[in-house]
C-alpha cells in the first residue's frame, strides 16, 4: 500500500494517549531524549524530540492531518528542526500500537500495519528457542515484600553501610592475597569434584536470591517500584530474577548505576565475610559451603554479572555511564546500516550514531559481544560434553543451526524479499557471495600462526644429583667446587658411630650363631637346621648393614664438574638419606624437561619448527631450545611439584598427594636443551615453553580439537 494511500485512510484518526504514563526531559550526552515510562507494565520507552512534539498533540481531539500541521511549528523553547513527515508519524503509530500506549479506532482496511501485536508471542517463542539455555518463569509481584523491607534498604543505601562495605571487602582482598596459596592449592580441583556439584549447585540460586534482594531494595528506597520476580533456568539451574527496570526513571545517574551494581555489591560482602569465616575454621562441609560462597560472590559475578558485553548487571551499568541507553540494541543496528549502506548501496538509512567516534564505538562493542557470546557458548557446550556427552552434541548441534545457519537464511531472505533492495539486488546478493566465499576461504585455507604453551623444570638426570645413600655427620670433603671428577670418585665421607656399632654387634652375632649351628650340628640335627634359618637371617641384615656402611663415601656416579648445592660448610653437618648436596655438571647443554597434556604433545611431537624459552627468575630474556627425546610411555607422576596446581603450576594434581608431583590426568614428558642457559644452581626452576609449529587455518584446528574431544572425551 503507498504512503499517500495509507494517509487518505488514517488522516481522520484522532488518537490519544492513556493516562498511566509519566514523560521525563533528559540529555543523554549531547542529545536530548524523552522518557517515557508506562506504569501499568513498568516499561520504558525512549523518544526523539520529534517524536514527543507529535505524542504532546495527541489529545482526542486533533486529527492527524492537524496533528502533523501544528508540529510544524516549533515551540518557544526549541529550535527550528525538519519538520515531521508522513512516514514517520505513521511509524510512530505503529510503534505506539505494539507498546499498547495507542488509544484509537484503527480502520479494518489498515490493521494488516499493526499485525506485528499478534507476533509478540511468536517472538517470545522464536527468543525461547534461538535461546534455549534460558528460560524465565515469571512468578508474581514482590512490591509488598520489598516494601516491607524498605527499613533495611534504607541501612544498605546509607553512606555508613558504604564505609563498612569498604572496610570489610578492602580487609577480605587483602587477607586473600596473603591466603592465595591456600585459596588455590587443592581447592579449585575439588570444584568440580561430585560432592561439590550438588552443594555448588544448590549455593548459587541462594546466593543470586540476595543478589536481586539488592536491586530490588535500592529501587525502593529512592522511590521505584517492583513489579515482577520470578525464575531464571540457566543450563537447569533456577535464578531468580526482580525487575527493577524502574529505576530508569530516576533523574539521578549515580542512583541508576547504583540500582545496577547494588547486586554485586551483595555478592561481594557476603564473599567477603565468607573468606573471613573460612580462614578462622576447620575443615568440613561448612568450609566447602563457604568456599563456594567465596567463589560464586567473587569470580563469578565480576566475570559475568559484571561483564558487560552480557546483558547483566554490568550492561546495564555501561549503558547509564555511557549515557547511551539500549547500546547492544543500537551496536547491531550500526552494522546493520554500515553493511546496507556501504555495502549494498541504499540510500537514505539513518545512522543512530550521532558521531563518527560514537559509530566506531557501536561497531568494536557489537563485534567484541558477538565473539565473547559465542566463545562463551562453545566453552558451556565443551563442558557439558565432558560430563554429558550426549547432552554436548545436542548443544554443538544447537549453536550451529541457531546461531549460524538460522541468522544467515534469515538474511538470504531479506536479501531476495526486502522492497528497499529491489534496485540493488543483484549489488546485495553479489556483496554477500562474496563476504561468505572470502570467510569460507579465510576459514580453510588462511594460515594463521600456531604455537603450544607449556611449562616445565631445569632439570638434571638422576645420577647426576650427589645424594646422601646414608644419614650421616659430614667427615670431610675430597673434591672442592669446580673440581673435575669421574666416575667411583669419592667426593665425601660421612661418620655414623651408631651405624657402625650396630654393624660390629651384628657380626659378632652372627659368629655367636655360627657357633651355636655347629654344636647343633653334632648334637641336635633339627636344632641346627634352625640356626641354619637364623644365619641367614642376620647375614641379609648384615648385609644391607654392610651397604649403608659402604655408602658412608659418597661417590660420583658420572663424569663431569662437582658443584656443592650447599652455602654453608659441609664439614661437621648432619645430612639424612636422601639430601642432595652437590651436582656433576656435564658439558651438555641444559635440559628442561616439559609436561605435556594427551591434547598437547601430538602436536609438539609431529611439527614442531622452535622452542621459545623463559625463566620465572629472568622473564625478560628469550631463549631459542631444542626439542630433545621423549620419555617414551606416559605418566601420572611430574618431575617438579612445581608444575602441578598445588606448586603454582598449571595441571591439577592429586590432593591426596602430599608430595603435589601426582597429576590427575596422563602428561607425557619431552626433553628441551637451551644451550645459551647459565645454569649454576637453578635445577629445579620453572620454565615458560612456546613450542611453534607451522601456520595453519582456523578449519584444520577444528578438525584435530573435535577429533580429540570424540577420542579423549566423548566415549559414544
Amino acid at each position: 500500500m503507498s504512503e499517500s494511500l495509507l494517509w487518505q485512510r488514517l488522516e481522520h484518526l484522532r488518537p490519544s494517549l492513556p493516562r498511566h504514563i509519566n514523560i521525563q526531559r533528559r540529555h543523554y550526552g549531547d542529545e536530548l531524549w524523552y522518557v517515557l515510562h508506562d506504569k501499568s507494565n513498568g516499561r520504558f520507552h525512549r523518544l526523539s524530540p520529534s517524536a514527543y512534539r507529535l505524542m504532546a498533540l495527541m489529545d482526542g481531539r486533533r486529527s492527524l492531518r492537524q496533528i502533523l500541521s501544528a508540529a510544524e511549528q516549533p515551540t518557544q523553547d526549541e529550535t527550528a528542526e525538519a519538520p515531521p513527515t508522513r512516514g514517520e508519524l505513521i511509524e510512530l503509530l505503529q510503534y505506539l500500537h505494539v507498546a499498547d500506549l495507542l488509544i484509537c479506532d484503527i480502520p479494518p482496511n489498515t490493521r494488516e500495519l499493526f499485525v506485528r501485536q499478534q507476533q509478540k508471542s511468536r517472538q517470545a517463542w522464536m527468543r525461547l528457542l534461538l535461546n534455549p539455555l534460558t528460560w524465565r518463569v515469571p512468578l508474581g509481584n514482590p512490591d509488598r515484600f520489598l516494601t516491607r523491607l524498605v527499613p533495611l534498604g534504607r541501612l544498605l543505601a546509607s553512606p555508613t553501610m558504604g564505609i563498612v562495605w569498604l572496610i570489610v571487602v578492602g580487609y577480605a582482598l587483602l587477607q586473600a592475597g596473603n591466603h592465595w596459596s591456600e585459596l588455590t592449592r587443592g581447592q579449585l580441583d575439588r570444584l568440580l569434584s561430585p560432592a561439590n556439584l550438588l552443594l555448588l549447585w544448590l549455593t548459587y540460586p541462594l546466593l543470586k536470591v540476595m543478589h536481586e534482594i539488592g536491586h530490588g531494595l535500592f529501587t525502593k528506597v529512592w522511590g521505584g517500584d517492583v513489579h515482577e520476580y520470578g525464575v531464571v533456568f540457566v543450563l537447569a539451574t533456577p535464578l531468580p530474577y526482580v525487575d527493577a527496570t524502574a529505576a530508569t526513571a530516576f533523574p539521578e545517574k549515580s542512583r541508576r548505576l547504583m540500582v545496577g551494581a547494588a547486586g554485586m555489591a551483595v555478592e561481594l560482602f557476603l564473599a567477603a565475610v565468607a573468606l573471613l569465616v573460612w580462614l578462622a575454621i576447620e575443615p568440613g562441609l561448612v568450609r566447602d559451603l563457604l568456599y563456594n560462597i567465596i567463589l560464586i560472590g567473587s569470580i563469578s559475578t565480576v566475570f559475568f554479572n559484571g561483564n558487560p558485553l552480557m546483558r547483566f548487571d554490568g550492561y546495564h551499568i555501561l549503558c547509564d555511564a555511557l549515557d547511551t541507553p539500549n547500546l547492544a540494541t543500537r551496536a547491531n543496528q550500526q552494522m546493520s546500516y554500515l553493511l546496507q549502506t556501504w555495502g549494498y548501496g541504499v540510500q537514505g538509512l539513518h545512522s543512530p550514531a550521532a558521531t563518527r567516534r560514537e559509530g566506531v564505538g557501536l561497531v568494536l562493542y557489537s563485534s567484541a559481544a558477538f565473539l565473547y557470546r559465542l566463545l562463551v557458548l562453545v566453552f558451556i557446550i565443551l563442558l557439558v560434553a565432558e560430563h554429558f556427552p550426549r547432552a554436548g552434541l545436542l548443544l554443538g548441534a544447537w549453536l550451529v543451526f541457531f546461531q549460524l545457519l538460522l541468522p544467515l537464511g534469515k538474511h538470504v531472505r531479506f536479501l531476495f524479499k526486502d522492497q528497499a533492495l529491489a534496485p540493488m539486488r543483484r549489488r546485495s546478493i553479489g556483496v554477500t557471495v562474496g563476504a561468505v566465499v572470502l570467510l569460507l576461504a579465510g576459514f580453510f585455507y588462511l594460515p594463521l600462526p600456531l604455537s603450544t604453551r607449556a611449562e616445565g623444570v631445569l632439570w638434571l638426570p638422576e645420577n647426576a644429583q650427589v645424594r646422601a645413600q646414608s644419614a650421616g655427620q659430614v667427615a670431610q670433603v675430597l673434591a672442592n667446587a669446580g673440581d673435575p671428577v669421574a666416575p667411583g670418585e669419592v667426593l665425601v665421607e660421612l661418620h655414623n658411630p651408631p651405624l657402625l656399632a650396630e654393624l660390629a654387634f651384628k657380626q659378632a652375632h652372627l659368629e655367636e650363631y655360627r657357633a651355636r649351628y655347629q654344636q647343633a650340628w653334632n648334637e641336635d640335627r633339627v636344632q641346627a637346621q634352625l640356626y641354619a634359618e637364623d644365619i641367614q637371617a642376620i647375614e641379609a641384615e648384615l648385609e644391607h648393614l654392610q651397604h649403608r656402611v659402604n655408602n658412608l663415601v659418597i661417590r660420583s656416579a658420572v663424569e663431569g664438574r662437582f658443584a656443592l648445592t650447599q652455602r654453608h660448610s659441609l664439614v661437621g653437618h648432619y645430612l639424612e638419606q636422601g639430601d642432595v648436596i652437590g651436582l656433576i655438571i656435564q658439558d651438555e647443554p641444559a635440559r628442561i624437561r616439559a609436561a605435556l597434556t594427551q591434547q598437547e604433545v601430538g602436536l609438539v611431537r609431529e611439527s614442531t619448527r622452535a622452542v621459545e624459552v623463559r625463566m620465572t627468575a629472568e622473564p625478560g630474556l628469550l631463549l631459542q631450545g631444542e626439542a630433545g627425546a621423549e620419555v617414551p610411555a606416559a605418566t601420572v607422576n611430574l618431575p617438579s611439584p612445581v608444575l602441578g596446581a598445588a606448586g603454582g603450576g598449571r595441571l591439577p594434581v592429586d590432593t591426596a598427594d602430599k608430595a603435589g608431583t601426582k597429576a590427575m590426568h596422563m602428561v607425557f614428558l619431552v626433553d628441551v636443551h637451551v644451550p645459551g642457559l647459565a645454569r649454576g644452581n637453578r635445577y629445579g626452576e620453572r620454565a615458560h615453553l612456546l613450542f611453534r609449529h607451522p601456520a595453519e587455518p582456523l578449519a584444520a584446528r577444528l578438525q584435530r580439537h573435535l577429533r580429540q574431544l570424540f577420542i579423549t572425551r566423548i566415549d559414544l
